[in-house]
Parts: structure tokens; C-alpha cells; sequence
């Protein structure tokens, strides 16, 4: 792998999938490019729960001090990614019911507001991008639906606003690591869902924000109650009996 200042000599108890392929350049500090890169990673399902992450080799892999593995590990336990564990150091935080709620609790009132401040103004531009993101989640394959759902619901955005859209895209993100722990990511769309999502473009050109907001807020805590039964009945069968 060669990022910007040479190449990354990958330390041998990470696997090599842990690290992005290619890195075309890092950000201004290697603090957040290391957050992001740290953080991608988790979400897809590279570390898993309850790994440990060790800054020696996180240094060591990805060419960087001390420093910024040090802030990275921070702004990744302030998302309730890692968390600290005596005499273990950072670990990759569980998939928690608690967390399932909360999560989508707040993607609901994310995405609520940002239907309530993009819809009044789209434009026909923007309408065409929600019908051709909509399209390609109808054609998506097994193990594109979530990136193609992802896209799909930030165009809805469009309009909302640069730090509301990031706002959002965090949040979808963050749900990601709990689709991919319980199939959706090999899952095609319901017929259920492609209701919804008829009903979202069909609002989108009718500038209809009422519907839109109860879809989005009816789906988001179906979504999270879901999951989190999903979580809870997992917990119980790995109990002792």
C-alpha cells in the first residue's frame, strides 16, 4: 500500500484487510485520516467486537505517531465505536440493543429534518438524481443494497445542507455495522421497503413533506426495534442455561 510520504509496511497481527487498499492522500491532520480510516473499518466488519486495537501496531501499520493514534482512538471511543477495557486498552465496542435504539432514534430525527429542509427546495436536477438513486437500489444485487440504500436516502438530502448531509451520512454509516451483523447486506430490498421508498420519490416531486417525514420517522423505529429484538434474542441464546 503507498500513501502519500511512501509506503505503509503493514505490522504482521493486523491482516492486511484492515488497512485501505489505496489511500490517494491524507487531510490536512493524520489524526482525522486515521479516524476515518479507523472507523471505515470497523464499520465494515474488519475488527469485530470486542477486538482489541493496539497502537503499537496501528502506528506501526499505518506509518503515523504515537499522536495521532492516541486522538483517532479518542474521537472512535466518542462515537461508542471503541471503548477502554481494564487492562486490555482499546477495544471494538459490542453491537448493543440500547445503542440499536438510540442509533436509529436519532437517524429519525436527522433525516426528519433534513426532509423538512430539502424538500421545498428541489429542484427538477434533484428530483432526476432521487429517481435514478431509487432506480439502481431496484436493480441492486445481493451485497449492494446498503450502499445503494445509502445513496438513495442522501439524495433525498440534497437540498438540506452541507453539514446536516454529514451529519446524516455519519449516522447511515453507523447503522451499516449493525445491517451487515444481521444480513442486509445479502438481503433484496422488501417489497415493503420499496413501498417506502415509492412513497419517498413520489413525495420528493410533490414536495409533499408530510409524508415523507412520517415514511422516514415509521421506517427508522420499525428499523431500531427490529434490531434490537434481533440483539436481544442473540444475547439470551448465549447465556448460560
Amino acid at each position: 500500500m503507498t500513501i502519500a510520504g511512501g509506503p505503509v509496511q503493514i505490522a504482521h497481527w493486523i491482516p492486511k484487510k484492515h488497512v485501505t487498499a489505496v489511500v490517494a492522500s491524507r487531510p490536512k491532520t493524520a489524526s482525522n485520516w486515521l479516524f476515518q480510516e479507523l472507523r471505515a473499518a470497523i464499520i465494515r466488519g474488519d475488527y469485530r467486537a470486542g477486538e482489541p486495537i493496539r497502537q503499537d501496531a496501528v502506528a506501526d501499520a499505518y506509518s503515523v505517531s504515537r499522536m495521532p493514534v492516541r486522538e483517532a482512538m479518542r474521537l472512535l471511543e466518542a462515537e461508542g465505536l471503541v471503548e477502554q477495557v481494564p487492562h486490555r486498552g482499546a477495544v471494538v465496542a459490542d453491537l448493543d440493543a440500547d445503542d440499536a435504539r438510540e442509533l436509529f432514534e436519532v437517524r429519525a430525527a436527522l433525516e426528519v429534518l433534513g426532509i423538512r429542509r430539502s424538500f421545498p427546495m428541489l429542484n427538477d436536477a434533484h428530483i432526476k438524481n432521487i429517481e435514478n438513486a431509487y432506480r439502481a437500489l431496484t436493480k441492486a444485487k445481493r451485497g449492494e443494497v446498503i450502499d445503494r440504500h445509502r445513496e438513495f436516502h442522501l439524495t433525498l438530502y440534497s437540498a438540506a445542507g452541507a453539514r446536516l448531509r454529514k451529519l446524516i451520512a455519519e449516522q447511515l454509516d453507523a447503522a451499516q455495522r449493525y445491517h451487515l451483523r444481521f444480513g442486509r447486506n445479502d438481503m433484496v430490498v422488501s417489497k415493503e421497503d420499496d413501498e417506502g421508498h415509492q412513497a419517498l420519490v413520489k413525495a420528493a416531486r410533490e414536495g409533499d413533506v408530510k409524508t415523507a417525514t412520517r415514511v422516514i420517522r415509521s421506517n427508522m423505529i420499525d428499523s431500531g426495534k427490529s434490531i434490537s429484538r434481533s440483539i436481544a434474542r442473540r444475547q439470551q441464546l448465549s447465556e448460560p442455561q
